[in-house]
C-alpha cells in the first residue's frame, strides 16, 4: 500500500514493514527516539532504509524510524491500510501471486528464521559451498606482548637480587629490621611482576581471520540442511501449490498488520499470532506434498489399464485434499476480510465523530456504531474458527 506523509512524498509499505513499524516501541531516556523490534527480518529492515523510514542509530547501535518512519507509524496507527488507499484493492490484484516469502515452522525462533531467509534468498541452500581458497595467514604481531613480559623479567630480576642483597646485609649486621624489609621487598617486587607478566597476556592482541563470502555460504547451507523439512521456499512448489500458499500468506499478514491485532481486539495478540503461523506452516506442509504428489504421478508412467486406473485414483485423493487445503485458505481470507471490514468501520465511525465536533453536530450516528460493533464481533467468531484449525489438516490419503 501506498501512504501520503505530511512532507508531501508517498512511501509504498508492504505488510511485513508495516507490521514491523506497528511493532516499534519507544526508547527509555530518549525523547522521541523508536527502535524497531529485534526480531524484525533483516531484509524487511533493508526495505525500511531504502525508503529512508529506518536507520541505524549511532548511539545506542539500534535500527530505529526516522522522522518520515515516525510519520508512517502515526499513520498506520490512526488509520487501516484500505482508508489509506491500500490493502483490499492491492490484496485483490494479486490473488493468484506467488508467496510473498517463505513459510518456516512455528517452533523456529526468530533469529534462526531470519538467518534461513537470508541464506535461502542468497541461494546458499541450493548447492554446498565450493571449496575455500588458499588465504595467507594474518599477519603475527609478536613484538607488542613481548616487550612487556621482558620488561616484568628485568623487575622480577632486579626485585629479587636487590633483596637478597638486603637479606645478606641484615645477617652480616644481625638486624631483625633489615630482614623483615628485605623479605617485604620480594614478596612486592615478585608480586608486581607476575601481575605485569598476566596484564600483557591478556591484553595480546590475537590477530583473527575475517569472514568472508565462503564462510556465509557455508553457515546459510548448513543451516537450511538442519532445518531442511522445517521450511518451505515457494521455488519448491508448482504453480497451484505457490498460488495456494500465496493467498494463506497475504491472509496473514492482513491480519497481523492490523491495528485490532494489535490491540488484541480478535484473540489476545501472542495467541492470535501463534494460531496464525501454526496455520500457515499446515497449509504449506500440506501444498509441498500436493507437489511431490503431483510431480509423481507424472513421472511414472502409465502404459497399460491398471496403471491408468491407479493415477486416476491418486489424482481423486489427491483433488480431494487439495480442496481442503483450500477451504482452510477460504477460512483465512474471509478471516481478513472480516478484520479488514471491522477495522475500516471502527475507522470510519472515528473519523464521522471527529468529523462531527467540528461542525459542531449534536451526535453520531448510532447505526453505524452498530454496524462496526456487528462487523468486529463477525471477525472475532472467524478468530475463534480459525483457531480451531491450528491442530493441523488431515494426513493426504494414497499420496506418492
Amino acid at each position: 500500500m501506498e501512504l501520503p506523509l505530511a512532507d508531501g512524498t508517498t512511501v509504498r509499505v508492504t505488510a511485513g514493514m508495516a507490521r514491523a513499524v506497528r511493532e516499534a516501541v519507544f526508547v527509555p531516556g530518549y525523547q522521541g527516539l523508536v527502535r524497531l523490534r529485534r526480531h524484525t527480518p533483516h531484509q524487511v529492515y533493508r526495505d525500511l532504509a531504502e525508503q529512508g523510514l529506518a536507520t541505524m542509530d549511532p548511539r545506542i547501535r539500534v535500527a530505529v524510524l526516522t522522522t518520515r518512519g515516525a510519520g508512517v507509524r502515526e499513520l498506520l496507527a490512526s488509520a487501516p491500510a484500505a482508508a489509506l488507499g491500500g490493502g483490499d484493492e492491492e490484496s485483490a490484484a494479486s490473488d493468484d501471486g506467488p508467496p510473498p516469502r517463505l513459510s518456516v515452522h512455528p517452533e523456529v525462533d526468530a533469529e534462526r528464521a531470519g538467518r534461513l531467509a537470508a541464506a535461502v534468498r542468497r541461494g546458499y541452500h541450493r548447492n554446498p559451498p565450493p571449496a575455500p581458497l588458499w588465504r595467507p595467514p594474518p599477519p603475527a604481531r609478536p613484538r607488542r606482548p613481548a616487550r612487556p613480559r621482558a620488561t616484568a623479567g628485568w623487575v622480577v630480576g632486579t626485585g629479587a637480587l636487590g633483596a637478597l642483597g638486603l637479606l645478606s646485609l641484615a645477617f652480616l649486621l644481625g638486624s631483625a629490621v633489615m630482614m623483615v624489609a628485605g623479605f617485604v621487598m620480594m614478596l612486592v617486587l615478585g608480586v608486581g611482576g607476575g601481575v605485569a607478566m598476566v596484564g600483557s597476556l591478556l591484553s595480546a592482541e590475537v590477530p583473527r581471520a575475517r569472514p568472508t563470502v565462503h564462510d556465509d555460504h557455508a553457515a546459510g547451507y548448513a543451516l537450511a540442511e538442519d532445518l531442511r523439512d522445517w521450511f518451505v521456499d515457494p521455488d519448491m512448489l508448482d504453480a497451484p501449490a505457490r498460488a495456494l500458499l500465496g493467498r494463506a500468506q497475504r491472509a496473514v499478514d492482513s491480519v497481523l498488520a492490523s491495528s485490532l491485532h494489535d490491540q488484541g481486539l480478535l484473540l489476545d495478540t501472542v495467541r492470535n499470532r501463534v494460531v496464525l503461523s501454526d496455520v500457515e506452516w499446515s497449509i504449506a506442509d500440506r501444498v509441498r506434498d500436493h507437489t511431490r504428489t503431483r510431480r509423481t504421478i507424472k513421472g511414472i508412467a502409465t502404459p497399460g489399464e491398471h496403471s491408468r486406473r491407479a493415477a486416476e485414483r491418486a489424482r481423486e485423493v489427491l483433488d480431494e485434499d487439495v480442496s481442503r487445503v483450500t477451504e482452510r485458505v477460504r477460512v483465512l481470507e474471509d478471516y481478513a476480510g472480516k478484520v479488514s471490514t471491522a477495522e475500516l468501520a471502527a475507522y470510519d465511525r472515528r473519523a464521522a465523530a471527529r468529523l462531527d465536533a467540528l461542525t459542531l453536530a449534536a451526535g453520531v450516528d448510532h447505526r453505524q456504531q452498530d454496524e462496526a460493533l456487528s462487523s468486529l464481533v463477525e471477525a472475532q467468531r472467524l478468530a475463534l474458527r480459525v483457531a480451531e484449525l491450528s491442530t493441523g489438516p488431515e494426513p493426504l490419503e494414497g499420496g506418492a
